[in-house]
């Protein structure tokens, strides 16, 4: 009974740590010139997880004038 009890604390601990684990990726934004395709511009590169990575790689590409930036995540 004791070993029963003790198995199923364990599989439950397990559960909810490998359940808690979030997807995170390290983004940086990436700025090219339209004319070249050269990059002009990369910013620093963080970790974002979660709903923050989701609204990183989600997020559309920008453009002002010749210049556009997007999000690269890895």
């Amino acid at each position: 009974m004791i070993k029963n009890i003790f198995i199923l604390l364990i599989s439950i601990f397990l559960f909810t740590l490998l359940a808690c684990k979030k997807d995170c990726k390290n983004c940086h934004s990436v700025t090219t010139d339209n004319n070249t395709g050269k990059v002009i511009q990369e910013g620093e590169v963080k970790e974002y997880c979660g709903d923050e990575l989701d609204k990183k790689e989600n997020e559309p590409p920008s453009t002002v004038g010749d210049q556009t930036t997007k999000w690269v995540c890895e």
